[in-house]
């Protein structure tokens, strides 16, 4: 009678022990991106305004290759002509970062915490510097 109750109580301190080990190596990690096209650069664009709560979001083609992270800046407020309206700024810029969890890619806004998943980007970790 004890020693299947014996032999229970490890099988399940063993299965606790693989699944909290698995559950380590599937938090998301700094990355970047494999894959630059016109599509996974379309796709991040949105991804960040949706994050941002923003209509439209511009970021450079080479976004997300070199580092995790980008740093976005809201447009600077302009008049009916076109000109820059004098004064300052107390916006502060926000941040979204490449994350790698398993085989999927995911943007977060780092302030936020909110996370999206991403379809068409590739990824791989970022190379520590």
């Amino acid at each position: 009678m004890r020693k299947p109750l014996i032999g229970l109580i490890g099988m399940v301190l063993i299965t606790g022990c693989v699944a909290t080990a698995s559950e380590e190596r599937s938090l998301p990690q700094a990355a970047t991106l494999t894959n630059p096209s016109v599509q996974t650069h379309a796709e991040l664009q949105q991804a960040i305004a949706s994050l941002l709560g923003a209509s439209r979001v511009v970021i450079s083609d080479n976004a997300f290759t070199k580092y995790s992270q980008e740093v976005i800046e809201r447009a600077p407020h302009k008049d009916a002509n076109g000109l820059l309206i004098m004064g300052r700024s107390t916006d502060i810029p926000d941040a979204v970062q490449l994350l790698k969890q398993g085989d999927s890619c995911l943007l977060q806004h780092v302030q936020s915490g909110k996370t999206t998943t991403l379809s068409q980007v590739r990824c791989k970790l970022e190379d520590a510097q």
